[in-house]
């Protein structure tokens, strides 16, 4: 079954008033890192997502990194990544010591051939960094089906 394409408009961005109000309060806390309103909202992010504990970063590339660490990887592995990104796709791959494997993009867009993950799979891989990139999602049952085609590596 092929799935509809979606597209999320990179721009302008959705903020409303209330959003903007949260900011401003946050701003005259006095805390704008750790302070008690992210607190308050890891604790209603783990309420939200039934577990005990969630912990609140300064950044998706910090994120990427604990995903990547919490997985295992480490020096020696290999992380295949998109090579159209943000550097920090690759970038937390290499904290965590692993090599990154760079895969082109697919000729007519800014998507990663989905092919040449399947190809770029080793018994070494350890993760396949997926990434959403400038409104354009990736085709998540294309890149499960090049994984699922190497699983037994």
């Amino acid at each position: 079954m092929e799935m509809n394409k979606r597209k999320i408009p990179f721009s302008p961005p959705d903020i409303s008033e209330l959003e903007i109000e949260e900011v401003a309060k946050a701003l005259r806390s006095g805390w704008i890192t750790t302070g008690p309103r992210t607190k308050e909202l890891e604790r209603r992010l783990a309420e939200f997502c039934h577990t005990s504990k969630v912990v609140c970063l300064n950044s998706a590339t910090a994120a990427e990194e604990l995903n990547l660490r919490v997985c295992g990887i480490e020096e020696g592995d290999e992380v295949i990544v998109p090579a159209y990104t943000y550097t920090a796709s690759a970038s937390a791959a290499i904290h965590c010591g692993a090599k990154v494997i760079f895969v082109d993009s697919q000729k007519d867009n800014c998507e990663m051939d989905y092919d040449k993950v399947a190809e770029a799979i080793t018994e070494k891989t350890k993760a396949v960094v997926a990434v959403d990139l400038g409104g354009v999602i990736c085709d998540y049952d294309k890149l499960y089906q090049a994984i699922e085609s190497k699983k037994n590596l």
